[in-house]
Order: C-alpha cells, then structure tokens, then sequence
C-alpha cells in the first residue's frame, strides 16, 4: 500500500481557542451600597397597656419582653432568571431624575450626575413575649426613610434598587419587669440598600469581578456593622473550569508498525482535547497481527482516561507533535497505560504508541508508524498563558 501524500497546510487554530468575542451583557454604569437608618417612638394603647401589666401581674410570666421581627428579604446573588419578590418591603423611585454636578472625593474635580429620591418602606412586627416565649401583645408598624443619591444615571439606562436586609432593633427598654407599663418605646429600623444603574450593551471584553463604591459624594455614613459585606459565591477552581489544552489530536490513521517485536499494522482511532477540553477525549487503536509465529494476537485498545499533566505540544520540523499519556483497556480484559505520540509536518505524519503494565514495563510497542491511509490533524489552541498583556508607562 502507497503512502498517501498530505496537501501542504500551515498549523491551524482550533475552534474554541481564547480569541476577541462579541456578548450581550447589562452594563453597570454605577452601583452603591448604603446604610440607612431611621427611628420612631412607638405607642401602646389602652388596650396593650392592660394585657402587659396582667401578665406582669403573674409571676410565672416575668420578666416580659419587646422583641422586633423584621421581614426576610432575599439573597444578595439569586439565580439568574429568578423573581424573588419580598413580601412586607419596598424600595422605589419618587418623583424624577435631576441633572446636578458634584465634587468628587479627593480633589478629583468635578462631574455631572443625576440626583435621585428613594423611598425605602417596610412592615416591622414588634411584640410583648412572656418569659415562655407567649405573646402578650403586638404592634404593627410601617417605617419609610427618603433618601437622595447621587448617581451615574443617564438617559437611556434603568435604575435597580434593592434592599438585601433589614435590621430592627430596639436601642433600651426591652426588658418589662414590674408596673407600671411604659406606654411607649423607641423603635431603630436599618436598611441595608443595594442601588444599580444598568443598561444592556453588546461588549468585546475580558473581565474580573468589580466591587462597590462607597456612597461618598455628599453625605457620610454612619459605622453600622451589621450589613452583610458584599462576598461573591465562593469559587471552585479545582472543579470548574478546567485548564484548557495546548493543542489537539484528530483523525483516523493506519500503517505498517515498524517494530521487530510487535509487527503489523494498526489503525488509530483520535479525538483528543477537542474545543481544546480534555472532557470526552476519546482514543482507540486497532492492533492487526501480520506474524503469528510470535504467538501474538489481534487486539483492540480503548483509553478510558487521560493525564492532562503529561499533555505537551512541541514544534517538529515544520509542524507539530503532540504527547499524550493515560489509561485503558485492551479487547482481552487487560488494564495497561499507554503513551501516545504524533507527528503532523506538512508533507508526513508519523504516530507511535506504547502500552505499560502495572509495573511500568512495555508489554507492546508500535514503533514509529508512518501513515499511508487516512489523516491526523493537530491544532494549536491559543489560552491565557499566551496573551501579552501592555503594560502602561
């Protein structure tokens, strides 16, 4: 049989290598985070005033307590595409836009922004506990606070505003020991605010999670510490994604083995590190037998795994080669490892393939096989190591 001659190519690139993409994404054109707090005396009526001081009245009841339940609000990061809507909380625009220009912090200038009202809203549930935890009595009240932000808002783009937790206390007085009742008491309600201005936009980029600025340009904070801090979800790189490839092996090859101890022919089945993944690689050969005076059979191999850690992408002449190790199993039921190497020039291909035993010993070797039918094909992946990034001056 003939050698098949290969019609001369340049290396190419693989699909899904690392290159400039167009995607559809909301831009955040500006994004806050805030405390805000308000306070309002609450009163008890006559009624509530009667309850507290009969249980007072009974000892198995003391002390009495005022304790605050504020609503659940959801996670800071829910699933793409989901609607949680909180019950018993409201955050939402009053009134309209205005053009204004601000100082930036530190000597920075000045800049036009847009001056936005938010009104934030929310049912609190406040009760008078027994000591056995039976409610005595309980007031329901609704808090607002008003609040003007300075914000990148232009035209064309759309305000979200969220509230990730509401913390309601009650600064003293919480606990009711003997009568008389008091007939009132001091309420503390905190918002913890998460403000976005948005607009979708189609993007060529390459990306790093941002954080929050501080809501810094007219006003100052007050410490709170009980707003979650802004954490995103814990990666797992150890998981996903995986290290892509340096390159990949495709194709359909056979040719005579040029091994003294192995001869024959043998067809090499090769989808290794296809859209440059090492994820449902696959690799098989067919081994024909052309002397059975050495005792030897036809088998088949089928890999069962790779090590991507012995993966390596080597220029060869002009061309490629690429290495490969891992794991399988022959057609007779036996677990060897193999080594896999090809060779793709421009004009010549060349693979060879070695089988190992448990104790790292060669049980078949192909030799260098020259392929007279079919084509293997390499190709280049391009990743992240292989950007060079400009540095600024």
């Amino acid at each position: 049989m003939g050698h098949k001659p290969h019609k001369k190519r340049t290396v190419p690139t693989a699909t899904n290598s690392l290159q400039d993409e167009c995607i559809r994404v909301q831009k955040v054109y500006d994004w806050v985070t805030d405390q805000l707090s308000v306070k309002k005396e609450i009163e008890f009526t006559d009624e509530q005033i009667a309850c507290i001081e009969k249980a007072m009245g009974d000892p198995s009841r003391r002390p009495l307590r005022i304790v605050c339940n504020a609503p659940e609000t959801p996670p800071l990061f829910p699933l793409s595409g989901s609607e949680e809507e909180g019950e018993g909380f409201l955050c939402e625009q009053i009134g309209e836009k205005r053009d204004v220009s601000v100082a930036l912090p530190g000597g920075g200038g000045f800049a036009d922004a847009q001056l936005v009202d938010l009104l934030f809203t929310a049912d609190m549930q406040v009760m008078v506990v027994d000591r056995n935890g039976e409610i005595v009595t309980e007031v329901n009240c609704n808090t607002s606070v008003l609040e003007s932000f300075v914000l990148c808002f232009p035209n064309g783009t759309d305000l979200y505003c969220r509230i990730t937790k509401i913390i309601c206390r009650i600064p003293s007085g919480t606990v009711l020991l003997n009568c008389p009742s008091p007939t009132s008491f001091k309420l503390e309600v905190i918002f913890c605010v998460d403000i976005q201005v948005e607009a979708e936009v189609k993007l060529e980029v390459m990306a790093k999670f941002c954080s929050p600025r501080n809501n810094d340009l007219d006003f100052d904070d007050d410490d709170y510490h009980e707003c979650p801090p802004v954490e995103f979800p814990e990666q797992c790189p150890d998981i996903f994604p995986r290290p892509s490839c340096d390159c990949t092996l495709s194709g359909e090859a056979s040719g005579e083995c040029d091994s003294e101890e192995d001869a024959g022919k043998i067809t090499l089945y090769a989808d290794i590190c296809s859209d440059c993944s090492m994820a449902d690689s696959r690799m098989k050969f067919n081994y024909y037998d052309t002397d059975s005076s050495d005792g030897k059979r036809n088998f088949t191999y089928k890999a069962t795994g790779f090590d991507q850690n012995t993966l390596q992408c080597k220029e060869c002449g002009d061309g490629l080669k690429f290495i490969i190790e891992g794991t399988g199993v022959t057609s007779h039921g036996k677990h060897r490892d193999f080594k896999l190497a090809a060779v793709v020039e421009e004009e010549n291909q060349w693979f060879e393939v070695h089988l190992l035993n448990h104790r790292g010993e060669t049980v078949y070797n192909s030799g260098m096989v020259e392929v007279e039918d079919g084509e293997l094909e390499i190709d280049d992946c391009i990743n992240f190591d292989d950007l060079k990034y400009k540095k600024k001056h």
